[in-house]
């Protein structure tokens, strides 16, 4: 998938801007608060209908303006599109080939965007929830299928929270049986998902550093079961009643899973750098490229903000020369121009326009 050229109005700090896009490397650099993320953020919103960096729809409005839009010519599979896209302090609409297109994951499926960005850097150190909620979105993103059965899990879960909120067990036992015929099939998805991680994770991270260290992905799930018996899932389930009763939610469950990351046996939080919790998160986005790929055969697209802080020289010259070899469109920010000729585009950002 190719962004062939990119239209923006009143977006943030960018009155109007207009430009021709490389089908490789494009390039953003300027000094900071100049607009560069703010670039990649409307290219983002324009494959995944939703920013990497606030959920409000009037903090990507320009100041005192009503509405932003986004228009684009993108290319995926030899076929051009045209997308706009109105944002409004209400929400967003958006127009595929000058029709209204209301089926967004339809869209996203079609049009789709990989983002790293400095938050990302945190991912396994903050609270499991986060992570959870990372991976459910990239796992539905390669399986479409998972989505409904969270769904369905998710409404299971609230049935039986709310039960012990009202002090009502009667009907718990019920609501267990459901639960544990749920969690296995949650369970097992998410157990496929990281095995297919962990086929290329090391590699790719050994491409991306020159290091040789063994990393690998880890699920743990909150139920244990040997081969996902339902049986045993629903025993720990109704042991965990009393607990359940005291805190006034379920406490078992793929709702409570955790996932992180090993570093030659060395867990993320308690041994990992900041350069290396900066280098295994690219290297594990990588992985959910390849998957992508695989997935959809056409590439998403590559936006990586900030990337090169905290990573030394040498990282940096193997995760460029990694970068050549991608068949994705890559957009990266940066402060500064690139140190070596690359094939490409430079944009230099100042004040919300392209110099």
């Amino acid at each position: 998938m190719i962004i062939r050229n990119i239209e923006i109005s009143q977006f943030r700090n960018y009155s109007r801007c207009t430009a021709n896009l490389s089908p490789e490397l494009n390039w953003i650099y300027g000094a900071n608060g100049q607009g560069k993320t703010n670039l990649v953020e409307a290219v983002y919103y324009l494959c995944n209908l939703e920013s990497f960096r606030t959920r409000k729809p009037s903090l990507l409005l320009q100041e005192d303006k009503f509405e932003s839009v986004l228009q684009a010519r993108i290319e995926r599979q030899q076929v051009q599109h045209r997308v706009r896209i109105n944002i409004s302090k209400k929400g967003r609409q958006v127009f595929l080939d000058h029709s209204p297109f209301h089926r967004v994951s339809e869209y996203i499926l079609s049009f789709m965007a990989l983002a790293f960005t400095p938050e990302d850097v945190n991912l396994f150190r903050n609270v499991p929830q986060e992570r959870r909620k990372f991976f459910n979105r990239i796992i539905a993103f390669i399986d479409p299928v998972y989505f409904k059965i969270l769904q369905e899990y998710t409404n299971i879960i609230s049935q039986k929270n709310a039960l012990l909120r009202q002090g009502n067990t009667a009907q718990i036992p019920l609501w267990n049986e459901m639960l544990a015929r749920s969690a296995i099939k949650l369970m097992q998805k998410r157990s496929n998902f990281v095995e297919q991680m962990n086929v290329h994770l090391h590699d790719l991270f050994m491409e991306l550093t020159g290091r040789t260290e063994k990393l690998c992905l880890i699920y743990k799930p909150s139920l244990i079961s040997s081969n996902f018996a339902e049986k045993e899932c629903l025993q720990q389930l109704e042991k965990s009643l009393p607990r359940d009763m005291q805190y006034g939610y379920a406490v078992l469950g793929p709702h409570r899973d955790e996932y992180h990351l090993l570093m030659d046996e060395k867990k993320d939080k308690d041994f990992f750098s900041q350069g290396e919790f900066r280098i295994t998160n690219l290297s594990l986005k990588m992985t959910i490229n390849r998957l992508l790929c695989e997935r959809y055969r056409f590439p998403p697209i590559l936006i990586f903000d900030d990337l090169f802080s905290e990573l030394d020289k040498e990282v940096i010259q193997h995760v460029l020369q990694f970068f050549i070899r991608l068949k994705n469109q890559i957009f990266i920010t940066s402060t500064s121009e690139p140190s070596h000729s690359m094939s490409g585009k430079l944009f230099h950002v100042v004040e919300g326009q392209l110099v």
